[in-house]
């Protein structure tokens, strides 16, 4: 699953975490990338989003800080119902004045040992210079894992652009053949699930929750048999 849970605030700007937590159950996802979480800022009164979140659920988690505030920070969370053995925090390029990003990634441990390294990130949603330079540091950084990859992630980009045209020159995006959307204010796809396409991952099936009470972004699911 990619979420985009708009720091944990619901389309009013009322704080909703509870409600993600139950969404995210729901859904029963076993890995899950989000974007736009809180780490005990003013804006989230002080909570701690993540751990807040990883309790609701059960699920082990991780966070990436991208940007740190003046009272905490903001950025990326990965939650997992296996377990996590390693993390780590990247930073990502702004060739033009931007926000701090970073691409979070989280080995993952499956059933029978397998381990597959599963990463989430945020484009600058306001440079397309910005966009295009770390959708190709993320390329650079993960086209050779030698694990099985999945990353996911806000794009803000519709299937158009050209930074999801560059993308798709080495990643294979789930439900490419799908025409909905995940970001209903703009009607476009923003939120993607990226494998590479050589075949270690089969996709079973493809989901767009289309509830944007919660947050102003449509959570993205994702099936997949590693072969």
């Amino acid at each position: 699953m990619s979420y985009n849970i708009r720091h944990g605030l619901n389309t009013q700007n009322k704080s909703n975490l509870v409600r993600v937590g139950q969404l995210i159950r729901e859904q029963r996802a076993d890995i899950i990338g989000i974007q736009e979480i809180d780490s005990v800022t003013a804006r989230s009164q002080g909570r701690n989003q993540v751990q807040a979140l990883a309790k609701a659920t059960g699920l082990n988690a991780v966070f990436g800080r991208a940007v740190t505030e003046a009272q905490g920070g903001h950025g990326l969370a990965i939650l997992s119902r296996h377990p996590i053995i390693a993390s780590q925090t990247l930073p990502l390029p702004s060739p033009e004045t931007g926000a701090n990003r970073v691409l979070l990634c989280a080995y993952v441990e499956l059933p029978g040992g397998k381990t597959v390294r599963f990463c989430t990130a945020k484009l600058d949603p306001h440079s397309i210079q910005n966009r295009l330079a770390q959708a190709a540091a993320i390329t650079a950084l993960l086209k050779d894992s030698i694990q099985p990859v999945v990353w996911v992630g806000d794009l803000h980009g519709h299937t158009d652009d050209p930074v999801i045209r560059q993308m798709a020159r080495y990643w294979r995006y789930a439900g490419v053949n799908n025409d909905g959307v995940t970001f209903p204010d703009l009607v476009s796809r923003f939120d993607y699930i990226m494998t590479r396409p050589n075949g270690e991952f089969g996709q079973i099936a493809y989901r767009i929750v289309e509830e944007n009470v919660t947050s102003d972004h449509y959570p993205v699911m994702a099936t997949f048999r590693l072969r």
